[in-house]
C-alpha cells in the first residue's frame, strides 16, 4: 500500500493523545480513515474507540477539515500536500 505525507494540526483531545499540535504525517494510504488509523499507532491505540463509533463511522463529536472543507466520511481522498485540521466539538452546559 502507498502512502501520503499530508500536516496535520489537532486541537483539544486530538492534541491531547497526539501530543503535539501540529506535524507532517506520513499516512499508510489514502483516506481520511487510513490517516486515522496511522494516527491511532502513533497514539499507541488510545485514538481507537474514543474517535471512531460502534459502526465504524467517525463520531459526531469529532470534526476532520480536509484544506479547510469538512469530511464528513472517512473515504475522503488525500493527497501530497494537504492540510488536516482534527478537532472535537465543545458540548456541555
Amino acid at each position: 500500500m502507498s502512502s501520503v505525507s499530508v500536516t496535520v494540526s489537532a486541537f483539544g483531545l486530538w492534541q491531547m493523545v497526539l501530543g503535539t499540535k501540529r506535524q507532517q504525517v506520513e499516512a499508510n494510504g489514502h483516506t481520511v480513515g487510513d490517516l486515522i488509523a496511522t494516527l491511532n499507532k502513533m497514539a499507541s491505540g488510545k485514538l481507537e474507540g474514543e474517535i471512531i463509533g460502534d459502526d465504524g463511522r467517525l463520531d459526531p463529536k469529532f470534526k476532520i477539515f480536509v484544506n479547510g472543507r469538512e469530511s464528513v466520511t472517512l473515504t475522503t481522498q488525500l493527497t501530497d500536500g494537504d492540510d488536516v485540521v482534527l478537532f472535537g466539538v465543545i458540548d456541555g452546559g
